[in-house]
């Protein structure tokens, strides 16, 4: 990926702003701006600050340790990376398809993940801007501004993301770094008890979600226009996709699309990704550059489909798993917290499956 304000000509000759720490962001970074005697933008850079290595430092590890270790890659979003090494080691020792079980398990962790993680980012970062807006005081416009003038906004926020950690909790061990998903499946079943405990505060959250999506449609109706505009950036969009063509999170394969909504490519198998994709480093900061192979790193690069980003059929998904009102609005977690599967939760010819103590659970 390049663009012209990557490197500036000469910036010996430019004055030098740097804005460090980022505030309100999942993590550590800072940006630097060279800036000519115009008060014009020469150079504008996002830096990440936080050298990793995981990469590195997994090598040579027993490999059933890899879940665990690398969530520590977050503290926000562990879950996200538990589940992607979950799912690579799953490949380690030939499990191709998990039992019914353990899916709805590890589906039922990362809605809670996505839940407690977009709470997060909506009430705590966004919202003081979109409340507020940006010309409010900088004292004024922040989290403690929300409590101090929306307070059923803000114990709206703290009381969903509670939610998603709680389900995270009661899937994987742990609110923050659990052990739930090893190779091959998952340790740990869903009680009828813990079940019951989600389950009676599901309708409550929902009510809550789809209010903070009516509370986003109202601010952004206000000033159409302005609202489309700002941080408006054509790109590529890469995102995980289901067989019927709808939005998934934790399975499906990978669909490309150009800036104006045409396939670039579609339903790559996931695990073939470097086929598609490829990554670039730069000297100035310690985050990759993915870009896709085809296009080259110039025009290649993309940015994620999520689950908010609007709108979704133009970025990739023909549609949501559970769009609109009624049963399904949960996004499939009301599907997750069925009646207790009694499946095992470890693919059957699994070596691990002989060996466990105890009666069979079929």
């Amino acid at each position: 990926m390049s663009n012209p304000l990557e490197t500036a000509r000469h910036p010996e000759t430019l004055k030098r702003v740097v804005i460090e720490p980022l505030t309100r962001v999942e993590g550590h970074g800072k940006v630097t701006l060279l800036v000519d005697e115009d008060q014009r933008i020469r150079q504008a850079r996002l830096h990440i600050v936080e050298f990793r290595g995981f990469e590195k430092f997994i090598q040579g590890r027993p490999y059933w340790e890899l879940p665990v270790l690398v969530q520590r890659l977050c503290g926000i979003c562990p879950v996200s990376h538990h589940l992607a090494a979950a799912k690579a080691t799953d490949q380690l020792i030939g499990v191709d398809e998990l039992t019914p079980t353990a899916d709805k398990i590890r589906r039922l962790m990362h809605y809670g993940q996505t839940l407690q993680s977009h709470a997060l980012h909506f009430f705590h970062l966004s919202s003081p801007d979109l409340l507020f807006g940006f010309d409010d005081e900088v004292a004024h416009r922040n989290i403690v501004g929300v409590i101090q003038d929306h307070p059923e906004i803000a114990k709206q926020g703290v009381l969903l993301r509670k939610y998603g950690q709680e389900v995270i909790r009661v899937t994987s061990g742990k609110r923050v770094h659990g052990t739930g998903a090893i190779p091959g499946g998952v340790n740990k079943a869903l009680s009828e008890e813990e079940r019951d405990y989600l389950s009676k505060d599901i309708d409550q959250m929902v009510e809550w979600g789809e209010g903070a999506v009516q509370l986003m449609k109202r601010i952004f109706l206000t000033n159409p226009d302005y609202h489309y505009r700002f941080g408006s950036v054509d790109a590529n969009t890469l995102g995980l996709i289901r067989p019927d063509g709808a939005f998934e999170l934790y399975h499906g394969g990978l669909r490309a699309r150009d800036p104006d909504g045409e396939p670039i490519f579609d339903q790559i198998d996931y695990r073939d990704y470097e086929q598609v994709i490829r990554e670039q480093v730069k000297s100035w900061s310690y985050m990759k550059f993915p870009f896709i192979a085809d296009i080259g790193p110039e025009f290649g690069w993309y940015r994620q489909l999520r689950p908010l980003r609007h709108p979704a059929r133009r970025a990739g998904a023909s549609g949501l798993r559970g769009s609109g009102r009624g049963p399904a609005a949960t996004g499939g977690a009301r599907h997750a917290l069925g009646a207790p599967d009694r499946a095992p939760l470890l693919r059957r010819g699994d070596p691990r499956a002989a060996a466990r103590p105890g009666p069979a659970r079929d």
